[in-house]
């Protein structure tokens, strides 16, 4: 490979690396004007001047013992895919449990378990009216008429289950589930009746509460994430207080409000027609707990008058069938930054692979293949034209030393010689720059799809997701590196493999340059140590095709 050429690349990656730690992801700030016109919608003529929000939205009933979930009568409804858990204390989400999503890659690892705050005092789907929180909805004994476990078979009908509370002579609320078959989407609507015998006035607020995945890393961060007139804003926890609401917090209506990271999101899709607001909260900053709260606009509502809110909610897997099945622009939520463009056609072609194949890392190399017969002709071109410059590399080396004082006519005579020798110096570096933004696309793609999360290859490789490593006993904490736990068998492999790519590569003549050129292997080697052990394996075979393809260029040549 030129010299220019493999800088370009390495330089273009290095900056690429330098973004994803300084940048990543992405952040999609709304234009100034839309943010104005977004502008909270405003509440009826009818309705009462909206109230202050005060600084602590948590309910009073938080101030209450520590209840056993064990105690609690419960309530288990799902479907193929997932399984609910509902406590009678509030009506509240205890459990939800992905069925075919383990917590860590071992056989026996239980399902991933999704509502991570597991305290009786912050489960998700907390109701309180904002003003008489004496009342205690949210930690008020539910009863429902519906069994205490309820199956939707798989392309059955969508089933309703309902819960109802009631404080004598001032309010009733009834709160109703819908479970979705084939679906990882929970409808719920939730209706509030005045019993008094005078106006209510009042604010509904529904809290949900979210703690870190366990899976989280540094390039797999847990974050809130609000999406708005197609724009993803992004909020870590540092991004967040207990007191006031995040700079650039965007304004309702949202498409939708998400907890997530890689690979799963718990959303909450509210109603289109705006008339809320959404405030997030830091509760807990070693923990990582962060509430958001679904507060209404100010309501009135006459004797036996009722108001009902509906929700949607989304939780599990960022697999684009479901997500688009939830529609609401959910899909947006898998996002692969600048180059989504190219990953998300990579993963249907993956995945189209995999469904004959049944074995992602073999897809990976079908995809390599395909990738590399696509770029065969530019890289070949490339290969060629690197040829040509070796052959003119001593004329060129001449004019230097004749012309080294004359700039000018330096560049004359080295045009000139490219022309009759017909040698593009740009030819071996273009080609190969085409394919930077694919390695990126791959890049992301394999990081963050969870289709692949827990995808064993072979031997040793047992999760495509996760770093290369063959575990022998022993681990070692390096500089810059981390904590390795084992070998890094194929990232080692690679480097070996992208060396002897180097040497066969046509030589510049320029000593200094070859020598850099035969360290960018050892400087990858280090890359790759941390990266998806799918991305590995295909820059591996990227390389074992690179090397047939230059010896059979080199071998026609001679």
């Amino acid at each position: 490979m030129d010299s220019k050429a493999f800088l370009a690349i390495a330089l273009s990656f290095i900056l690429f690396m330098l973004w994803q730690i300084y940048f990543a992801p992405p952040v999609q700030h709304p234009p100034e004007e839309q943010k104005q016109t977004t502008a909270p919608q405003a509440p009826p003529k009818t309705a009462p001047a909206p109230v202050p929000v005060p600084e602590n939205l948590v309910p009073k009933a938080a101030s209450s013992p520590h209840v056993d979930l064990s105690t609690l009568k419960t309530w288990t409804m799902g479907d193929s895919l997932f399984k609910m858990q509902v406590v009678d204390q509030g009506a509240r989400e205890s459990s939800f449990t992905l069925k075919k999503f383990r917590e860590t890659v071992a056989p026996d690892s239980p399902p991933i378990q999704m509502i991570s705050t597991r305290d009786t005092l912050d489960l998700p789907l907390s109701i309180d009216l904002l003003h008489h929180q004496d009342w205690q909805l949210s930690t008020r004994p539910y009863s429902s008429d519906a069994p205490t476990e309820v199956k939707v078979p798989v392309g059955g009908e969508p089933q309703n289950i309902s819960f109802h509370t009631e404080v004598p002579g001032k309010v009733q609320v009834t709160k109703t589930f819908t479970v979705t078959p084939d679906s990882y989407v929970v409808d719920v609507a939730i209706a509030i009746k005045n019993l008094l015998n005078e106006k209510l006035v009042d604010q509904v607020g529904i809290s949900f509460y979210y703690k870190p995945y366990a899976d989280t890393t540094y390039y797999n961060p847990s974050q809130l994430t609000f999406y708005e007139k197609g724009s993803l804003k992004y909020f870590k926890e540092k991004d967040l207080k207990s007191n006031e609401n995040p700079k650039d917090l965007p304004q309702p209506p949202y498409d939708w409000v998400g907890y997530e990271n890689n690979y799963f999101i718990q959303a909450l899709v509210p109603p289109p027609e705006g008339g809320y607001q959404i405030l997030p909260r830091l509760l807990d900053q070693e923990k990582g707990v962060i509430r958001t709260v679904y507060l209404s606009d100010p309501m009135e509502l006459a004797q036996g008058e009722t108001k009902t809110i509906k929700l949607r909610l989304y939780t599990g897997p960022k697999q684009i069938d479901y997500l688009k099945k939830a529609g609401h622009n959910l899909s947006a939520s898998v996002d692969y930054g600048w180059f989504s463009f190219l990953a998300k056609p990579l993963l249907v072609v993956l995945k189209l692979f995999n469904s004959f194949v049944h074995n992602y890392g073999v897809a990976i190399i079908l995809l390599t293949v395909l990738i590399k017969l696509i770029f065969w002709p530019l890289t070949h071109k490339s290969y060629t034209s690197m040829q040509k410059m070796k052959k003119v590399q001593p004329k060129i080396q001449q004019l230097r030393e004749k012309y080294k004082d004359n700039r000018e006519k330096l560049n004359q005579e080295l045009m000139q010689v490219y022309k009759t020798h017909k040698v593009n110096p740009l030819g071996g570096c273009l080609p190969m720059a085409l394919q930077i933004p694919v390695f990126f696309a791959l890049y992301r793609m394999l990081y963050a799809a969870v289709d692949l999360r827990h995808q064993p290859f072979m031997l040793w490789i047992n999760d495509l997701t996760a770093p290369d490593r063959l575990h022998v006993g022993f681990s070692v904490n390096l500089p810059f590196l981390g904590h390795l736990d084992g070998i890094p068998v194929l990232t080692i492999l690679m480097g070996i493999t992208m060396f002897l790519q180097q040497k066969m590569t046509p030589s510049t003549g320029d000593p200094r340059q070859e020598k850099i050129m035969l360290i960018m292997p050892v400087m990858f080697t280090f890359f790759f140590i941390n990266f998806p052990s799918g991305l590995v394996l295909y820059w591996f075979i990227n390389n074992i095709l690179s090397i047939a393809q230059q010896y059979w260029i080199n071998r026609h040549a001679a």
